[in-house]
């Protein structure tokens, strides 16, 4: 008779999570609520310091490049305090604790955009690194009062309740997908391939096209505009929206889920949450028909 193992600690962490969705799900839209609100509120700065805490100027998240540093800090505070020097820790303390500040207001940054599963889940993991950072603030001012005892204390304490939050930050990416590219998987497109009729197009109007790459149907969302015709992945790199549904604004594609804006000429990010550009294609047309390719350099 097969004995069932017992729950690892990640399982009854989810587990915790997922039994009290009913009260996290709507505390975690208040939430961001309150939040969009006040990005609304800040006007074209509030958008502009949204989009950098994203990392569109970075062409990566920027919430995961910064946690190297308080986590990294922290850690040599823990180490300096078990084996010295004692204001070696001291500092390591109060760079990390400074260091945490921008790193968590770049996750409530790309949390905001977040829904189902993973917006519980993130609401936990911001949770807990707000209790860590409290104990490191507390922890810092003990030390410079003399408490040194209280202050190793709390930053110990501290630093445990980081471990399972960075343990709930490694879930967010690497098993529910959040900051990942949906378009990391699509394969290179080696030849030209009929992706619409030009005929169907319309100039200055979004159209939708397809394409199929081993096996694997590929959308796109083309635009004619200035008697060129431009084509991108129809798969928002964000939440996997469908492009072809959103808005022309400009010479970009909105995303119709979270407002996400590429430029069709090259598919670079304009407007965040997305962080990734969406893959773009060379076009030609042949007896009537639109057809596609991924530029050399891309494949």
């Amino acid at each position: 008779m097969a004995i069932a193992s017992p729950p690892g600690v990640g399982q009854v962490i989810d587990g915790v999570i997922e039994g009290q969705a009913q009260r996290l799900d709507p505390l975690a839209e208040q939430v961001q609520g309150w939040l969009r609100n006040a990005v609304a509120r800040g006007g074209p700065t509030g958008l502009q310091l949204k989009n950098f805490l994203h990392g569109i100027w970075l062409g990566h998240p920027l919430h995961p490049a910064l946690t190297d540093v308080p986590i990294g800090a922290w850690s040599a505070a823990l180490l300096m305090d078990l084996f010295g020097p004692s204001k070696g820790a001291d500092a390591a303390v109060a760079i990390g604790t400074l260091a945490a500040v921008p790193t968590a207001l770049a996750g409530l940054a790309d949390w905001i955009d977040t829904e189902g599963k993973p917006r519980r889940v993130g609401l936990v993991h911001a949770t807990l690194n707000s209790l860590g950072l409290g104990l490191y603030v507390w922890s810092w001012l003990a030390r410079r009062s003399g408490n040194r005892q209280l202050g190793v204390l709390l930053s110990t304490t501290g630093y445990s309740v980081g471990v399972v939050s960075a343990w709930l930050g490694g879930e967010l990416v690497d098993r529910m997908g959040t900051g990942v590219s949906r378009n990391a998987w699509e394969p290179p497109v080696q030849d030209f391939q009929v992706a619409a009729r030009e005929a169907d197009l319309r100039e200055g109007q979004l159209a939708a096209g397809e394409i199929t790459v081993d096996g694997q149907k590929l959308p796109l969302v083309l635009l004619k505009q200035g008697g060129q015709i431009y084509a991108l992945s129809g798969v928002c790199s964000h939440w996997g929206g469908p492009l072809a549904e959103g808005q022309l604004v400009g010479e970009c594609v909105q995303c119709p889920w979270h407002g996400s804006q590429f430029s069709m000429r090259d598919g670079s990010v304009r407007q965040g949450p997305a962080q990734f550009a969406q893959p773009c294609f060379e076009t030609r047309v042949r007896d009537g028909n639109v057809e596609v390719r991924t530029p050399r350099a891309a494949r």
